[in-house]
């Protein structure tokens, strides 16, 4: 069950984030994207098996930034352009302050994935508050407010093949 502050986060994110309207053609949008934005996991066990998408997309990218928990920076370190993030990035509901969020906004990216398996509402609410062109994350609660392309992890809870289908969706795009 989720705290009061929590709640409170997720509503008040939520309230943020509607965009009326939007239409997207994922087939032109991610296929022509170039830049990318890879939020990982702030727990551990997500974080190594998240790991291993940033490799065999980051191909199809121009340029790829991850953001990654200050703590978890150096092993996230050779793979492509690091934003580290601590407790002094986030409001006190616990979402990302102004500062990161216009840091990310000022990047521009065409995509932002929130590689996220369990919720995390800060990194749900970054990936869209950074406005990219598509962003795309896990089917979980709430996350009709927070992703333009969602991927339905398998009822098993099979986090490695969560990120394997994550992999293959956008890999779906970046071929055609």
């Amino acid at each position: 069950m989720r705290s009061i502050r929590s709640r409170l986060a997720v509503r008040y994110a939520a309230s943020r984030t509607r965009t009326p309207g939007k239409s997207i053609n994922f087939n032109e949008a991610i296929k022509k994207s170039e830049t990318a934005l890879f939020l990982m996991p702030r727990m551990s066990m997500e974080f190594y098996l998240a790991r291993s998408v940033i490799q065999p997309l980051a191909r199809y990218f121009r340029r790829v930034v991850l953001v990654v928990a200050d703590n978890l920076r150096e092993l996230a370190a050779n793979q492509a352009e690091v934003v580290a993030i601590s407790q002094a990035d986030e409001n006190w509901l616990k979402l990302p302050g102004h500062q990161i969020i216009q840091r990310l906004r000022r990047e521009k990216f065409d995509l932002a994935v929130d590689l996220s398996f369990s919720e995390d509402v800060f990194m749900s609410y970054l990936c869209r508050k950074s406005e990219p062109g598509v962003s795309a994350g896990f089917s979980k609660p709430d996350s009709d407010h927070f992703y333009d392309l969602q991927v339905r992890p398998p009822e098993s809870g099979d986090m490695k093949k969560a990120y394997e289908n994550l992999t293959h969706t956008i890999k779906m795009f970046k071929e055609k």
